[in-house]
């Protein structure tokens, strides 16, 4: 059941990633279309869009790790014998786990100072500072759980199956 809700919640969020690439495509879009037709760029077009493209990034990352759907070279370790290849494999996963846990940390406490504080992101429109760290917690802790799967599992993000290679 967990496992269930755990990917559930990863799948949707490479679904709502997918949707805000939409939604940008459609703000660049319509802001070029009423530049050409001479009525001026929207304001918050360029911060929305930059918004948008972090949280794509944030909300597909946790998809494409649990898929090994990313990009990464792994002619090295796929070279090495089972024995290392394996402890090598070990220290990958914890060192991601270590990375994204600071990361984790690190922008809790930026969200908490930033309302705190009550900062705001100026450019062509005043955003709260937090939005900008809003979803590191939840991705990051993905990202977290990700790298521990493969540490506590037979999984492997570098086993043999290569079904998203080549798109």
């Amino acid at each position: 059941m967990i496992t269930k809700l755990y990917v559930g919640l990863i799948k949707a969020l490479a679904v709502l990633a997918a949707l805000l690439l939409v939604v940008s495509i459609i703000f660049v879009v319509v802001d070029v279309m009423a530049r050409a037709m001479g009525y001026g760029s929207f304001r918050a077009t360029i911060a929305v869009v930059e918004y948008i493209l972090l949280y794509f990034t944030l909300f597909s990352a946790p998809y494409l790790l649990h898929t090994r759907g990313h990009v990464m070279v792994d002619m090295i370790i796929k070279a090495l014998p089972p024995g290392l290849r394996r402890i090598l494999e070990a220290l990958i996963y914890i060192l991601g786990m270590v990375v994204c846990t600071i990361f984790v940390v690190v922008s809790i406490y930026l969200i908490r100072d930033s309302v705190a504080r009550g900062y705001f992101d100026e450019r062509s429109i005043d955003l709260p500072y937090w939005l900008l760290y809003a979803a590191f917690p939840l991705c990051f802790g993905l990202l977290t759980l990700e790298f521990g799967r493969y540490l506590l599992t037979r999984d492997s993000l570098f086993s043999g199956d290569e079904k998203n290679e080549g798109l």
